[in-house]
Protein backbone atom coordinates (compact mmCIF):
# COMPACT_ATOMS: atom_id res chain seq x y z
CA UNK A 1 0.00 0.00 0.00
CA UNK A 2 1.63 3.51 -1.29
CA UNK A 3 1.52 5.93 1.99
CA UNK A 4 0.11 9.59 1.20
CA UNK A 5 2.68 12.01 0.50
CA UNK A 6 3.11 13.77 3.75
CA UNK A 7 3.44 17.32 2.11
CA UNK A 8 0.31 16.68 0.24
CA UNK A 9 -1.38 16.06 3.39
CA UNK A 10 0.00 19.56 5.28
CA UNK A 11 -1.50 21.57 2.02
CA UNK A 12 -5.18 19.71 2.41
CA UNK A 13 -5.14 20.20 5.46
CA UNK A 14 -4.18 23.92 5.28
CA UNK A 15 -6.68 24.35 2.18
CA UNK A 16 -9.46 23.40 4.53
CA UNK A 17 -8.35 25.23 7.44
CA UNK A 18 -8.35 28.34 5.30
CA UNK A 19 -12.02 27.55 3.55
CA UNK A 20 -12.99 27.37 7.25
CA UNK A 21 -11.93 30.83 8.32
CA UNK A 22 -12.95 32.28 5.02
CA UNK A 23 -16.67 31.22 5.87
CA UNK A 24 -16.16 32.23 9.35
CA UNK A 25 -14.80 35.59 8.40
CA UNK A 26 -17.98 35.96 5.62
CA UNK A 27 -20.93 34.56 8.74
CA UNK A 28 -19.25 37.37 11.15
CA UNK A 29 -19.22 40.16 8.20
CA UNK A 30 -23.20 38.96 7.34
CA UNK A 31 -24.16 39.24 10.79
CA UNK A 32 -22.73 42.84 11.25
CA UNK A 33 -24.17 44.13 8.32
CA UNK A 34 -27.41 42.77 9.43
CA UNK A 35 -27.03 43.92 12.92
CA UNK A 36 -26.49 47.26 11.45
CA UNK A 37 -29.41 47.47 9.16
CA UNK A 38 -31.35 46.23 12.33
CA UNK A 39 -30.38 49.25 14.58
CA UNK A 40 -30.65 51.93 11.46
CA UNK A 41 -34.61 50.16 11.75
CA UNK A 42 -35.04 51.29 15.07
CA UNK A 43 -33.18 54.41 15.21
CA UNK A 44 -35.51 55.62 12.35
CA UNK A 45 -38.39 54.33 14.10
CA UNK A 46 -37.71 56.16 17.00
CA UNK A 47 -37.01 59.04 15.51
CA UNK A 48 -40.26 59.09 13.77
CA UNK A 49 -41.84 58.65 17.29
CA UNK A 50 -40.30 61.24 18.35
CA UNK A 51 -40.89 63.60 15.76
CA UNK A 52 -44.52 63.29 15.81
CA UNK A 53 -44.18 63.70 19.95
CA UNK A 54 -41.95 66.69 19.82
CA UNK A 55 -41.52 68.17 15.93
CA UNK A 56 -39.78 71.27 17.02
CA UNK A 57 -36.98 69.29 18.38
CA UNK A 58 -36.12 66.60 16.40
CA UNK A 59 -33.51 68.18 13.56
CA UNK A 60 -33.29 71.44 15.55
CA UNK A 61 -29.43 70.84 15.77
CA UNK A 62 -29.08 71.11 12.36
CA UNK A 63 -31.45 73.16 10.67
CA UNK A 64 -31.12 77.03 9.75
CA UNK A 65 -31.64 79.48 12.12
CA UNK A 66 -34.09 82.29 10.51
CA UNK A 67 -34.45 85.69 12.95
CA UNK A 68 -37.39 88.33 12.25
CA UNK A 69 -36.79 91.84 10.91
CA UNK A 70 -38.16 92.97 14.20
CA UNK A 71 -39.59 91.94 17.67
CA UNK A 72 -43.16 91.61 17.33
CA UNK A 73 -45.35 92.82 19.98
CA UNK A 74 -47.99 90.32 21.56
CA UNK A 75 -51.51 90.57 21.02
CA UNK A 76 -52.54 90.39 24.52
CA UNK A 77 -56.32 88.78 25.18
CA UNK A 78 -57.80 89.47 28.71
CA UNK A 79 -61.16 88.11 29.39
CA UNK A 80 -63.94 90.16 31.63
CA UNK A 81 -66.53 87.95 33.27
CA UNK A 82 -69.74 89.50 35.54
CA UNK A 83 -72.64 87.29 36.64
CA UNK A 84 -74.44 87.89 33.52
CA UNK A 85 -72.07 87.63 30.34
CA UNK A 86 -68.48 86.94 29.58
CA UNK A 87 -66.40 88.70 27.04
CA UNK A 88 -63.02 88.80 25.19
CA UNK A 89 -61.73 91.38 23.91
CA UNK A 90 -58.30 91.87 22.31
CA UNK A 91 -56.22 94.84 21.55
CA UNK A 92 -54.21 95.46 18.88
CA UNK A 93 -52.95 99.14 17.95
CA UNK A 94 -51.12 99.05 14.21
CA UNK A 95 -48.81 102.21 14.34
CA UNK A 96 -47.69 101.34 10.54
CA UNK A 97 -48.80 98.59 8.36
CA UNK A 98 -46.14 97.28 6.56
CA UNK A 99 -45.32 93.80 6.19
CA UNK A 100 -42.21 92.08 8.00
CA UNK A 101 -39.82 89.75 6.65
CA UNK A 102 -37.19 87.18 7.83
CA UNK A 103 -34.10 88.80 7.98
CA UNK A 104 -30.91 87.02 9.14
CA UNK A 105 -28.76 88.51 11.49
CA UNK A 106 -25.87 91.07 10.18
CA UNK A 107 -23.43 93.19 11.14
CA UNK A 108 -24.00 96.61 10.54
CA UNK A 109 -21.08 96.58 7.60
CA UNK A 110 -23.20 93.86 5.66
CA UNK A 111 -24.62 95.45 2.34
CA UNK A 112 -28.17 93.96 3.48
CA UNK A 113 -28.99 92.55 0.83
CA UNK A 114 -31.37 89.59 2.28
CA UNK A 115 -32.81 92.25 4.99
CA UNK A 116 -36.05 94.21 4.41
CA UNK A 117 -34.90 97.38 4.60
CA UNK A 118 -38.37 98.63 4.90
CA UNK A 119 -39.60 99.59 8.61
CA UNK A 120 -41.21 96.92 10.10
CA UNK A 121 -44.95 97.70 11.84
CA UNK A 122 -45.23 98.52 15.54
CA UNK A 123 -47.91 97.16 17.44
CA UNK A 124 -48.54 98.69 20.60
CA UNK A 125 -49.37 97.05 23.98
CA UNK A 126 -52.13 97.23 26.47
CA UNK A 127 -52.11 100.13 27.87
CA UNK A 128 -50.91 100.63 30.85
CA UNK A 129 -53.00 101.65 33.96
CA UNK A 130 -52.34 101.92 38.15
CA UNK A 131 -54.34 99.78 40.15
CA UNK A 132 -56.35 102.02 43.28
CA UNK A 133 -54.49 102.98 45.85
CA UNK A 134 -54.80 101.13 49.01
CA UNK A 135 -55.76 102.28 52.49
CA UNK A 136 -53.03 103.06 54.84
CA UNK A 137 -53.65 101.90 58.55
CA UNK A 138 -50.87 103.77 60.55
CA UNK A 139 -51.22 107.63 61.26
CA UNK A 140 -48.68 109.92 59.40
CA UNK A 141 -46.69 110.52 62.35
CA UNK A 142 -46.10 106.13 62.76
CA UNK A 143 -45.41 107.03 59.11
CA UNK A 144 -43.08 109.25 59.91
CA UNK A 145 -40.83 107.44 62.57
CA UNK A 146 -41.09 104.50 60.10
CA UNK A 147 -39.25 106.51 57.30
CA UNK A 148 -36.54 107.31 59.90
CA UNK A 149 -36.07 103.87 60.19
CA UNK A 150 -36.24 103.67 56.37
CA UNK A 151 -33.59 106.20 56.12
CA UNK A 152 -31.32 104.74 59.03
CA UNK A 153 -31.37 101.10 57.24
CA UNK A 154 -30.12 102.52 54.09
CA UNK A 155 -27.54 104.82 55.69
CA UNK A 156 -25.94 101.31 57.58
CA UNK A 157 -26.16 99.89 54.58
CA UNK A 158 -23.74 102.02 53.12
CA UNK A 159 -21.38 102.49 56.03
CA UNK A 160 -21.26 98.44 55.61
CA UNK A 161 -20.39 98.67 52.52
CA UNK A 162 -17.74 101.38 51.82
CA UNK A 163 -16.22 99.48 48.81
CA UNK A 164 -19.23 101.17 47.33
CA UNK A 165 -20.72 103.84 46.29
CA UNK A 166 -24.73 104.16 46.81
CA UNK A 167 -27.23 107.04 46.28
CA UNK A 168 -31.07 106.63 46.92
CA UNK A 169 -34.10 108.30 46.45
CA UNK A 170 -37.61 107.15 47.25
CA UNK A 171 -40.92 109.77 46.42
CA UNK A 172 -44.05 108.88 47.12
CA UNK A 173 -46.01 109.97 44.53
CA UNK A 174 -49.59 110.16 45.85
CA UNK A 175 -48.18 112.57 49.16
CA UNK A 176 -45.00 113.88 47.76
CA UNK A 177 -43.04 112.54 50.75
CA UNK A 178 -39.74 112.05 49.77
CA UNK A 179 -36.50 110.42 50.94
CA UNK A 180 -32.79 111.14 50.06
CA UNK A 181 -29.71 109.64 50.63
CA UNK A 182 -26.74 111.38 48.96
CA UNK A 183 -29.12 111.70 46.43
CA UNK A 184 -27.66 115.47 45.20
CA UNK A 185 -24.53 113.99 44.40
CA UNK A 186 -23.07 113.25 40.90
CA UNK A 187 -24.59 109.82 39.32
CA UNK A 188 -23.69 108.32 35.48
CA UNK A 189 -27.25 107.61 34.10
CA UNK A 190 -26.25 105.69 31.12
CA UNK A 191 -29.37 104.25 29.58
CA UNK A 192 -31.61 105.27 31.81
CA UNK A 193 -31.25 109.14 30.00
CA UNK A 194 -33.99 107.48 27.79
CA UNK A 195 -36.42 108.41 30.70
CA UNK A 196 -35.54 112.40 29.97
CA UNK A 197 -35.19 112.23 26.55
CA UNK A 198 -38.48 110.44 25.96
CA UNK A 199 -40.69 113.22 28.33
CA UNK A 200 -38.42 115.80 26.15
CA UNK A 201 -40.30 114.19 22.75
CA UNK A 202 -43.41 113.21 23.78
CA UNK A 203 -43.75 116.22 25.64
CA UNK A 204 -42.72 118.36 22.66
CA UNK A 205 -44.93 116.05 20.28
CA UNK A 206 -48.27 116.42 22.78
CA UNK A 207 -51.17 115.56 20.86
CA UNK A 208 -49.48 114.36 17.80
CA UNK A 209 -49.17 110.71 16.37
CA UNK A 210 -48.08 111.87 12.89
CA UNK A 211 -44.35 112.23 14.14
CA UNK A 212 -43.82 108.70 15.43
CA UNK A 213 -44.32 107.76 11.78
CA UNK A 214 -41.24 109.21 11.19
CA UNK A 215 -38.72 107.39 9.06
CA UNK A 216 -34.90 106.62 10.49
CA UNK A 217 -32.89 105.16 8.66
CA UNK A 218 -30.31 102.89 10.58
CA UNK A 219 -26.50 104.23 9.35
CA UNK A 220 -23.25 104.80 10.38
CA UNK A 221 -23.89 108.18 12.37
CA UNK A 222 -23.87 106.61 15.68
CA UNK A 223 -21.79 103.80 16.82
CA UNK A 224 -23.04 100.97 19.50
CA UNK A 225 -21.54 97.53 20.60
CA UNK A 226 -24.12 94.19 20.29
CA UNK A 227 -23.89 94.72 23.91
CA UNK A 228 -25.44 98.05 24.19
CA UNK A 229 -27.75 98.15 21.17
CA UNK A 230 -30.36 95.58 20.08
CA UNK A 231 -30.33 97.58 16.81
CA UNK A 232 -26.72 96.74 15.91
CA UNK A 233 -26.53 93.37 17.13
CA UNK A 234 -29.42 92.49 14.84
CA UNK A 235 -29.50 94.99 11.65
CA UNK A 236 -27.10 96.02 9.35
CA UNK A 237 -27.16 99.70 7.83
CA UNK A 238 -29.61 100.40 5.78
CA UNK A 239 -32.31 99.22 7.85
CA UNK A 240 -35.44 101.89 8.45
CA UNK A 241 -37.51 102.17 11.76
CA UNK A 242 -40.66 104.20 12.38
CA UNK A 243 -40.01 106.73 15.54
CA UNK A 244 -42.25 105.20 17.57
CA UNK A 245 -39.86 101.69 17.27
CA UNK A 246 -37.09 103.68 17.91
CA UNK A 247 -38.31 105.21 21.58
CA UNK A 248 -39.52 101.75 22.66
CA UNK A 249 -35.97 100.34 21.76
CA UNK A 250 -34.43 103.41 23.64
CA UNK A 251 -37.15 102.34 26.69
CA UNK A 252 -37.46 98.87 26.92
CA UNK A 253 -34.08 97.27 25.39
CA UNK A 254 -31.57 100.57 26.51
CA UNK A 255 -30.44 100.73 22.98
CA UNK A 256 -27.83 103.20 22.88
CA UNK A 257 -27.89 103.88 19.20
CA UNK A 258 -31.80 104.24 19.55
CA UNK A 259 -31.50 106.64 22.15
CA UNK A 260 -29.10 108.51 19.71
CA UNK A 261 -31.86 108.77 17.14
CA UNK A 262 -33.94 110.05 19.29
CA UNK A 263 -31.84 112.84 20.66
CA UNK A 264 -30.98 113.57 16.81
CA UNK A 265 -34.48 113.84 16.65
CA UNK A 266 -35.13 116.55 18.89
CA UNK A 267 -32.59 118.94 17.68
CA UNK A 268 -29.07 117.56 19.47
CA UNK A 269 -28.19 117.53 22.73
CA UNK A 270 -28.25 120.99 23.41
CA UNK A 271 -31.17 121.26 22.73
CA UNK A 272 -32.37 117.97 24.36
CA UNK A 273 -30.70 119.18 27.68
CA UNK A 274 -32.52 122.55 27.54
CA UNK A 275 -35.71 120.88 27.51
CA UNK A 276 -35.21 118.92 30.39
CA UNK A 277 -33.71 121.61 32.58
CA UNK A 278 -37.42 122.58 32.67
CA UNK A 279 -38.00 120.22 34.66
CA UNK A 280 -35.21 119.30 36.78
CA UNK A 281 -31.45 120.95 36.85
CA UNK A 282 -29.76 120.03 40.25
CA UNK A 283 -27.39 118.29 38.49
CA UNK A 284 -27.66 119.44 34.46
CA UNK A 285 -26.22 116.76 31.86
CA UNK A 286 -23.70 119.00 30.63
CA UNK A 287 -22.65 120.33 33.50
CA UNK A 288 -19.08 119.53 34.46
CA UNK A 289 -18.61 117.97 37.98
CA UNK A 290 -16.10 116.86 39.91
CA UNK A 291 -16.71 113.71 42.39
CA UNK A 292 -14.96 110.33 43.05
CA UNK A 293 -16.20 106.84 42.38
CA UNK A 294 -16.41 103.44 44.74
CA UNK A 295 -12.25 103.33 43.77
CA UNK A 296 -11.29 106.76 45.11
CA UNK A 297 -10.58 107.86 41.39
CA UNK A 298 -11.59 111.28 41.17
CA UNK A 299 -13.41 112.47 37.82
CA UNK A 300 -13.92 115.77 36.33
CA UNK A 301 -16.11 115.46 33.72
CA UNK A 302 -20.01 116.02 32.16
CA UNK A 303 -22.80 113.72 31.98
CA UNK A 304 -24.07 113.15 35.29
CA UNK A 305 -27.18 113.64 36.57
CA UNK A 306 -28.00 113.60 40.83
CA UNK A 307 -31.10 110.54 42.04
CA UNK A 308 -32.82 114.18 42.84
CA UNK A 309 -32.90 114.58 39.21
CA UNK A 310 -34.22 111.27 38.27
CA UNK A 311 -36.66 111.29 40.67
CA UNK A 312 -38.40 114.55 39.72
CA UNK A 313 -38.23 113.03 35.92
CA UNK A 314 -40.34 110.15 37.38
CA UNK A 315 -42.37 112.18 39.16
CA UNK A 316 -43.45 114.32 36.41
CA UNK A 317 -44.11 111.04 34.14
CA UNK A 318 -46.88 109.96 36.79
CA UNK A 319 -48.29 113.35 37.29
CA UNK A 320 -48.50 113.72 33.64
CA UNK A 321 -49.88 110.90 32.81
CA UNK A 322 -52.51 110.61 35.55
CA UNK A 323 -53.84 114.44 34.62
CA UNK A 324 -53.68 113.79 31.13
CA UNK A 325 -52.70 109.94 29.91
CA UNK A 326 -53.07 110.93 26.24
CA UNK A 327 -49.50 112.25 26.34
CA UNK A 328 -47.37 109.98 28.32
CA UNK A 329 -49.78 106.44 27.94
CA UNK A 330 -46.87 105.90 25.59
CA UNK A 331 -43.60 106.50 27.54
CA UNK A 332 -45.64 104.30 30.58
CA UNK A 333 -46.19 101.01 28.55
CA UNK A 334 -42.67 100.95 27.53
CA UNK A 335 -41.19 101.84 30.66
CA UNK A 336 -44.19 98.21 31.97
CA UNK A 337 -42.42 96.33 29.40
CA UNK A 338 -39.20 96.90 30.01
CA UNK A 339 -37.19 93.71 28.78
CA UNK A 340 -34.56 94.02 31.26
CA UNK A 341 -34.87 92.27 34.27
CA UNK A 342 -34.99 94.41 37.27
CA UNK A 343 -33.20 93.39 40.49
CA UNK A 344 -36.12 94.58 42.60
CA UNK A 345 -37.80 92.02 41.29
CA UNK A 346 -36.52 89.87 44.24
CA UNK A 347 -37.76 92.90 46.77
CA UNK A 348 -41.28 92.86 45.48
CA UNK A 349 -44.35 90.17 45.90
CA UNK A 350 -44.49 88.58 42.52
CA UNK A 351 -47.60 90.12 41.27
CA UNK A 352 -46.09 93.88 41.95
CA UNK A 353 -45.63 96.22 38.91
CA UNK A 354 -42.50 97.50 38.55
CA UNK A 355 -42.12 100.28 35.35
CA UNK A 356 -38.43 100.76 35.13
CA UNK A 357 -35.52 101.22 33.36
CA UNK A 358 -31.66 100.07 34.96
CA UNK A 359 -29.07 102.26 33.25
CA UNK A 360 -25.46 100.50 33.37
CA UNK A 361 -21.84 101.97 32.45
CA UNK A 362 -19.61 98.90 32.73
CA UNK A 363 -16.54 100.86 32.16
CA UNK A 364 -17.29 103.25 35.58
CA UNK A 365 -19.14 100.17 37.06
CA UNK A 366 -22.33 101.89 37.67
CA UNK A 367 -25.52 101.06 37.98
CA UNK A 368 -28.50 102.94 38.41
CA UNK A 369 -32.14 101.48 38.80
CA UNK A 370 -34.88 104.13 38.43
CA UNK A 371 -38.69 102.89 38.77
CA UNK A 372 -41.74 103.63 39.11
CA UNK A 373 -43.53 101.03 41.69
CA UNK A 374 -47.24 100.28 41.37
CA UNK A 375 -47.76 98.26 44.54
CA UNK A 376 -49.77 99.42 47.44
CA UNK A 377 -49.13 103.07 46.76
CA UNK A 378 -47.54 104.64 43.74
CA UNK A 379 -43.49 105.48 44.39
CA UNK A 380 -40.72 105.89 42.68
CA UNK A 381 -37.13 104.93 43.66
CA UNK A 382 -34.12 105.12 42.18
CA UNK A 383 -30.85 103.32 43.30
CA UNK A 384 -27.59 103.73 42.74
CA UNK A 385 -24.85 101.81 42.54
CA UNK A 386 -21.05 101.62 41.99
CA UNK A 387 -19.67 98.47 42.70
CA UNK A 388 -16.86 96.46 41.45
CA UNK A 389 -19.19 93.65 39.99
CA UNK A 390 -22.63 94.06 38.59
CA UNK A 391 -23.27 91.00 41.14
CA UNK A 392 -23.04 92.76 44.12
CA UNK A 393 -24.32 95.89 42.90
CA UNK A 394 -27.91 93.85 42.00
CA UNK A 395 -27.74 92.50 45.47
CA UNK A 396 -27.42 96.19 46.85
CA UNK A 397 -30.26 97.16 45.09
CA UNK A 398 -32.58 94.09 45.36
CA UNK A 399 -31.53 94.83 49.14
CA UNK A 400 -32.13 98.41 49.43
CA UNK A 401 -35.55 97.66 47.58
CA UNK A 402 -36.47 95.22 50.09
CA UNK A 403 -35.98 97.48 52.91
CA UNK A 404 -38.36 99.86 51.01
CA UNK A 405 -41.19 97.10 50.62
CA UNK A 406 -41.12 96.35 54.67
CA UNK A 407 -41.50 100.33 54.79
CA UNK A 408 -44.72 100.36 52.79
CA UNK A 409 -45.97 97.09 54.14
CA UNK A 410 -45.86 98.51 57.42
CA UNK A 411 -47.87 101.20 56.31
CA UNK A 412 -50.51 99.14 55.35
CA UNK A 413 -50.80 96.59 57.29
Amino acid sequence: MVRPNPTFLKKAEGIKTSRKKRTLVIILIMLVIAFIVVFISSIASAQDTYRLMYPGLVGAATSTTTEYSAYQRPVHTTTETTTEVTTTATTTVPHAVLAASPTPTLSPEDPGKSQNNSPDPFMEDRNFSFKPIEIQTVSYQQRAVYLDDLKEQVVAYQNNHENMRICYEFISLSTGERLGVDDIDPVVPSGAMAIPVAIAYYDKNAGVTGPLSEIVTYDSSFKGSRNSSYIAKNYSYGKQFYMRTILYYALAKNDSIALNYVIQNLGGMEETIAQIKKISSYISYDDKVVYKDYSGKEYRTSGTISCYDMGQYLSYIYHTFTSNPQVNQRLINDLAANEVDSPLIAAFPQDTRILHILGRNTERKAYMECAIIDYKEPFALIIYVEAYSSEDAGTAIATLGSYTQKFIETCYK
